[in-house]
């Protein structure tokens, strides 16, 4: 609808263009979320036993070597260290918290920061094909 709206033009006006962007958003947020939490060393089962089948494809600091002593020796990742990795990876286009490992995890973060990035850019595209000045 976006993407649409910029070449054919919309009917939306500026503030319902935005809460459309916003709301895209919000749901790229969520289903990455939603992808790292299910595919992360196996998914939250094989997280609850101790990655014992797999490895996590995620690392986060709180995992490494060099953090013990700032996180319980029992620490595992819950839901809510899947969104902010979600959040933050749509916003940085980039890791900042948790270090990718594996392909798919490269991949998905790949993917959600170009999504987000055209996200952004058609909103912008839009905004400046509406504006009036």
């Amino acid at each position: 609808m976006l993407v649409r709206g910029v070449f054919l033009g919309s009917h939306l006006k500026p503030t319902g263009l935005l809460f459309a962007g916003l709301a895209l958003w919000l749901v790229n947020l969520a289903v990455f979320a939603l992808l790292y939490w299910e595919l992360d060393g196996g998914g939250p089962e094989a997280r609850a036993d101790g990655y014992r089948d797999r490895l996590p494809g995620l690392v986060f600091p709180q995992q490494q070597a060099d953090q013990q002593g700032l996180a319980l020796a029992i620490w595992k990742p819950s839901f809510y260290d899947y969104i902010y990795l979600s959040l933050t990876s749509s916003i940085a286009f980039s890791p900042t918290d948790a270090m990718p490992y594996s392909k798919w995890a490269k991949l998905a973060m790949g993917v959600e920061s170009v999504l987000s990035f055209a996200t952004l850019a058609v909103l912008v595209a839009r905004a400046v094909n509406i504006a009036r000045g």
